[in-house]
Order: structure tokens, then sequence, then C-alpha cells
């Protein structure tokens, strides 16, 4: 870590807390090491004027996002400038109906009501990640609103998106994706390219921080991009 990364470190009350944070940033330095031939304590950091988190040094046309639960660490890179991601833990106890009212619009709210009761917990889950790697990837937190945007499940292996026109965006350039490979967890991923001709090539991979990287080949996404 460096010298502010490692002051951040320090203000943990716990150590757990402190180990946590100290994997995320060695999670951050080597898998960004991955896409340029740099060494993890070459990269540094500052936060764009909307407070995201961003690259400072060396130059690069790279993005990345950060999320934890529990035991999870995750960390997306890209080559646009737009890439959210967010892991939750779907075992923790939620008052997921109240939350929905608050937070969800009222289609999402209307879909999730519709649905039977054993089914409604993942549901809500898989809107929560997905608004939340959504207001990470523009950069703009909650207070974009969470219930001016929206997403639909037309069919198994595709996920809508729709949102208020105050908010200055085109649907048509997001590509989301969703897994719940470890099953009590969700997974999900926004990415907005330059334009909407543009590919998306994806690659995934597990990694313990300077010490083994394994390819997944897998199948990761339960939703492709649409």
């Amino acid at each position: 870590m460096d010298e502010p990364q490692r002051a951040r470190n320090l203000r943990f009350s716990r150590r757990e807390l402190r180990d946590s944070d100290a994997i995320t940033r060695a999670l951050q330095r080597t898998v960004l090491s991955e896409y340029m031939d740099v060494s993890p304590s070459e990269w540094a950091f500052s936060q764009n004027t909307t407070g995201k988190p961003v690259i400072a040094a060396p130059n690069t046309d790279l993005s990345f996002n950060l999320s934890h639960t529990q035991e999870w660490v995750v960390c997306a890179v890209a080559r646009h400038p737009f890439i959210g991601i967010d892991i939750e833990c779907c075992e923790r106890n939620t008052a997921i109906l109240s939350l929905a009212r608050r937070f969800f619009s009222p289609r999402e709210c209307q879909e999730l009501l519709h649905l039977p009761t054993a089914q409604q917990k993942s549901r809500f889950f898989d809107y929560w990640t997905l608004k939340e790697a959504y207001i990470k990837a523009r950069g703009e937190g909650i207070s974009l609103g969470l219930n001016r945007f929206g997403f639909e499940f037309q069919s198994a292996a595709g996920i809508g998106f729709f949102c208020d026109y105050e908010l200055q965006d085109n649907p048509q350039l997001w590509h989301f994706g969703l897994s719940s490979r470890t099953g009590d967890h969700r997974l999900a991923l926004a990415l907005k390219p330059r334009s909407s001709l543009s590919s998306v090539n994806l690659e995934y991979f597990f990694t313990i921080p300077q010490h083994s990287t394994e390819i997944y080949d897998g199948s990761l996404l339960l939703c492709e991009f649409s």
C-alpha cells in the first residue's frame, strides 16, 4: 500500500477490518498488473470530481471498481470509463419489502410483489446488486436516486434496463451481468462502453494476491448482456 492507503488502513479499529482492507488493496494492485507490465507497488490512485477512485499513475486507459462483503473481494477492470461491480451476501436478515418500497422503482416493486414469497429475497438481491453496480459505474453514489432507474428480467437470458429522462443516460449503451455462483452471494457488473458498437469481451479469474491465479473458463453470468 502507498502512504494514504496505509494511513486509511490504520484508522480501522478492528484487526479483521484492517486485514480485509489490506487484502482488498492487494487485489486491486495485482489485478491491474495483469493488464499492464507494471509492478503492483507502482500504481498510484486518486479520486475524480465525484469521489470515485481512479488511477493516477501510470498513464493508462484502464478503469476499475472494487466491492467486498464478508470473505469475498471482487475487482472489475475495463478499458472503458464507466465500470461498476457489487457483491452482496444474500443470507443476511433484510426487511426486503420495506427497502424495496423505499428504494426501488414502482415497476420493480410490482414485479417483486408478484413473485412467490420464497423467490422474493433472491430477486431483491438481483435488483440491489445491479443498482449498486450502476451507481458505482456512474460514480455518483446513492444520491442519484435508486428509484429513478430500474431493471427487469424479460427472459432467463436477459436483463432489461430503464431510467428517468432526468438522469440524462442512454440505456442502450449499458451492459449488465449477474452471477450467483456461490449460491449465498450475488454479484453484479455494470459496463458502459464508449459507443453502442463497442464489442464487449469478458475474461475472469480467481486470484490470491501475489500468490496464485487461476483462469476460470466456466459459465459465470446467469444473465447475458442485453
